[in-house]
């Protein structure tokens, strides 16, 4: 392994939440969503570089938010028109070779945790990349799109539900850029693992702290539900 970066993801408008900031500026223990992200990452101690991929109308406030959190080798960079696009935009602002691992954080999480980043870390270098999962907690049916009626039930044990960060290694970036990406934006991958197709992607389990705010209130749960997480000493 060379160096690890961060590409952070904050290119929300706040429109599905209603509020008149986006929500990657939300306050949870009286810190956005956004400085809670780059704190934690900047607590690992092993990052290069921490990638900010902000909506271009938002970066003075972005740079604002994060004026004394960010160090020279830092950057805040625009975003594109879908999480995919704004993802490669933080990729392709740096140089990297093929042993480099990125992690790619939705901020809307400000709940992960530091051994979850060691172990992240540990099964790229297996899988070239990997993801926070965590397991169903629930019966789940598969539904026909349109429909009212179940079409079959689910294992519940071999379902879990997608969480960030994820991680990928450089030599897989430059394997998936090569197969190139849909020229409509709706079939864009939204994470890591839908990008990475069929390739076998590693897994590390979190649990249920690890919550995202999307909807009204959710400020609320996450903030309940807060984990002042410490480095891990190795």
């Amino acid at each position: 392994m060379n160096n690890l970066y961060v590409v952070l993801l904050a290119g929300g408008t706040g429109t599905r939440m209603g509020t008149l900031v986006p929500k990657q500026f939300l306050k949870v223990r009286g810190e956005s969503l956004l400085r809670h992200s780059v704190k934690r990452f900047r607590r690992f101690g092993l990052i290069k570089s921490i990638i900010v991929v902000s909506h271009p109308d938002w970066i003075f406030e972005t740079e604002k938010d994060l004026s004394d959190l960010l160090e020279w080798n830092d950057r805040i960079v625009p975003g594109g028109e879908s999480r995919h696009l704004s993802t490669l935009a933080g990729i392709g602002s740096f140089n990297y070779d093929e042993k480099d691992i990125f992690f790619i954080h939705d901020v809307a999480r400000p709940n992960f945790k530091q051994n979850e980043l060691y172990q992240l870390v540990e099964q790229t270098k297996i899988f070239g990349g990997a993801s926070l999962v965590a397991k169903s907690t629930e019966s789940l049916v598969r539904v026909r799109m349109h429909v009212n009626y179940t079409e079959e039930p689910l294992k519940r044990e071999e379902v879990y539900s997608v969480k960030t960060p994820q991680t990928i290694a450089g030599f897989m970036i430059r394997e998936l850029l090569e197969e190139g990406l849909d020229p409509d934006i709706k079939k864009h991958p939204t994470d890591l693992c839908t990008w990475m197709g069929r390739r076998r992607v590693g897994i590390v389990e979190t649990d249920y702290h690890n919550i995202k705010v999307t909807s009204p209130g959710d400020t609320e749960l996450a903030d309940s539900l807060f984990w002042e997480d410490l480095p891990t000493v190795e």
